[in-house]
C-alpha cells in the first residue's frame, strides 16, 4: 500500500500495517528533521491514510514566512471597468487605448488596454493593472498616431472626451510597450517547494488586432526545474464553443518537432482544448525544457534537463538562453466577449507528475483548486505560501536558483525581496502591506 506522506526530506513508502518503511533523501531544507518525518509516518501508519492536519502543521515549519495573513488572496492586480463616451471626439479615431502614462508629454507609457472603436457613442471596456496604480490615461488614436488623451483616476468609471482639457498631439517615433504579467511557478505540488519561484517563469501580454481577435504573446523566460513540466492557459468564463480557431502568428509552436518520449502531460497537438468545465484552454507546451528552444536530443528519446536562465553562469547544470516567445491568435465567435477580456481573465497553469498523478499548479490563487485537464483531489493548503504567483510586471526580477523569495521569521528578513517596508515577507503577513514589494529586489539575488 502506498501512502503519500509528503515529507520534504524523506519520501515514505508505507506497506500495509506499516510492516516496513523505506525512506530516501529527496530534498534538504535544514529546518526539517527526521523526527518530524517520523511523526508524519506514525500518524499515517496509525490510520493508513494521508493525514492532512499533520501535513499542514509540518508545512508551516518549513515555509519561510511566519504569521501569514489568513485571508491572503495573493493578488497584486486590480481590474477596472469603464464607460467611455467618444461621441464628440471620434473624428477618424480608430482605437481606444488605456495607458499608464501620457505619451504626448514623452512619458514612458505602457498599453494596459487596446480596443478597436465600434462607432460613435459609449464604449464599455475593462483592463487590468497593478493594484498600486492610482492614475491612468484614456487615449483615442488614429491611423497616423495622433493621440487624444484624457487622464482619469483608478476609482473613475465614466470618461467623456468632450472635455477640452484633453490633449491632442502626434506621438512620433515611439512604439508603446504592452503590459505583460509574470507568472512564477514552483514544481513540487503537493510538497512545499524551495520558494525561489523560478521552476517555470512565463510572461504573457495581449493585444487586439481586430474586433474578434486576441493575440496572447507567451514568453518562456526561465526553467529552474529538473523535471518535465507542461503548461496551458485557461480562458476564464470563455466556453470552448466561443472560440472559432486558435493559430500562431508565425505558424510555429513551443512543441514543434517535439518527440513525445516522456509522459504526455497534456496529450494531443491541438492548440485549443476543452477544459473539464467546458471552458476554452490554450495548449502551450508538453515540456518546458524543450519549449525554451535550447534542448536537443543527445540520443534518441532524451532531452537534457538543464536549468535555464536561473543562474548568471553556464556550466554542466545551468545555461542561459534568449527567452522564447510564441504568439497565439485566438479568433472569437462573438467580439463582444473581448471588451472585458483582460490579463486578469487568464488562468495559466503548469502540470507536473507526482506519484503517477498529473497535478495542476495555477498561477492565480483563487483558481488553486481547479482541475482543468486532469481529475484528482488535493488538499486545500490554505494559510501557507502558494506554489505560484502572478506579478503585474513584464520585467520582474525573479530569484536566482535556490534563493528564497523572501524569508521573514523571528524579526529576521532576508532573501530576494527583503527591503524594509517593501518586502515579500511583510506582504505575506499582511496582504495590504508592502504591495509594491516586487519593485524592490536585492539585485545580487535575482536574475
Amino acid at each position: 500500500m502506498l501512502i503519500n506522506a509528503f515529507c520534504i526530506d524523506y519520501f515514505v513508502l508505507l506497506e500495509t500495517n506499516c510492516v516496513k518503511a523505506l525512506m530516501y533523501s529527496r530534498k534538504t531544507f535544514g529546518v526539517w528533521s527526521r523526527a518530524a518525518c517520523l511523526l508524519l509516518l506514525t500518524a499515517s501508519c496509525h490510520r493508513n491514510v494521508f493525514d492532512e492536519g499533520y501535513y499542514k502543521e509540518l508545512v508551516e515549519v518549513v515555509q519561510p514566512v511566519e504569521g501569514i495573513d489568513k485571508a491572503h488572496q495573493w493578488e497584486l492586480t486590480a481590474t477596472h471597468l469603464l464607460s467611455v463616451d467618444v461621441t464628440t471626439s471620434l473624428n477618424g479615431m480608430k482605437r481606444l487605448q488605456i495607458l499608464s502614462a501620457n505619451p504626448v508629454f514623452g512619458d514612458n507609457a505602457t498599453i494596459l488596454g487596446d480596443f478597436p472603436l465600434s462607432g460613435a457613442g459609449n464604449e464599455y471596456v475593462g483592463f487590468a493593472a497593478p493594484g498600486v496604480a492610482t492614475s491612468f490615461y484614456a487615449a483615442l488614436v488614429d491611423d497616423e498616431g495622433t493621440y487624444t488623451v484624457k487622464p482619469f483616476s483608478a476609482g473613475q468609471r465614466n470618461i467623456n472626451f468632450s472635455n477640452p482639457a484633453a490633449t491632442k498631439a502626434r506621438v512620433e517615433g515611439r512604439q508603446l510597450e504592452r503590459q505583460a504579467f509574470s507568472y512564477l511557478f514552483e514544481d513540487e505540488m503537493p510538497q512545499p517547494g524551495d520558494y525561489d519561484f523560478n521552476d517555470v517563469v512565463l510572461r504573457i501580454s495581449q493585444e487586439r488586432p481586430a474586433a474578434n481577435q486576441l493575440i496572447l504573446n507567451v514568453t518562456i523566460a526561465a526553467v529552474g526545474s529538473l523535471m518535465q513540466v507542461a503548461a496551458a492557459v485557461r480562458l476564464v468564463d470563455v466556453k470552448y464553443e466561443d472560440i472559432k480557431q486558435v493559430t500562431t502568428l508565425d505558424g510555429t509552436t513551443f512543441d514543434d518537432d517535439y518527440r513525445k518520449s516522456a509522459l504526455p502531460f497534456i496529450g494531443g497537438n491541438s492548440l485549443l482544448m476543452k477544459g473539464s468545465s467546458g471552458e476554452a484552454v490554450i495548449n502551450l507546451f508538453e515540456d518546458a525544457h524543450w519549449a525554451t528552444g535550447a534542448a536537443s536530443y543527445a540520443s534518441e528519446g532524451y532531452i537534457p534537463r538543464l536549468k535555464y536562465n536561473v543562474l548568471r553562469a553556464k556550466n554542466s547544470d545551468y545555461d542561459m538562453v534568449s527567452p522564447r516567445t510564441v504568439s497565439y491568435v485566438i479568433t472569437f465567435e462573438n467580439p463582444a466577449l473581448l471588451n472585458y477580456f483582460t490579463l486578469a481573465s487568464l488562468d495559466p497553469f503548469v502540470i507536473v507528475e507526482y506519484n503517477g498523478v498529473f497535478m495542476e499548479t495555477h498561477a492565480v490563487y483563487k483558481y488553486r483548486q481547479e482541475t482543468v485537464l486532469h481529475d484528482y483531489t488535493q488538499p486545500d493548503n490554505a494559510v501557507i505560501l502558494p506554489w505560484a504567483l502572478t506579478v503585474p510586471s513584464a520585467s520582474f526580477r525573479y530569484p536566482l536558483d535556490g534563493v528564497n523569495i523572501g524569508y521573514a521569521k523571528d524579526g529576521a528578513f532576508f532573501g530576494a525581496f527583503m527591503t524594509a517596508k517593501h518586502s515579500f515577507g511583510e506582504w505575506a503577513a499582511n496582504q495590504k502591506a508592502a504591495v509594491d514589494w516586487y519593485n524592490y529586489p536585492s539585485m545580487n539575488q535575482v536574475y
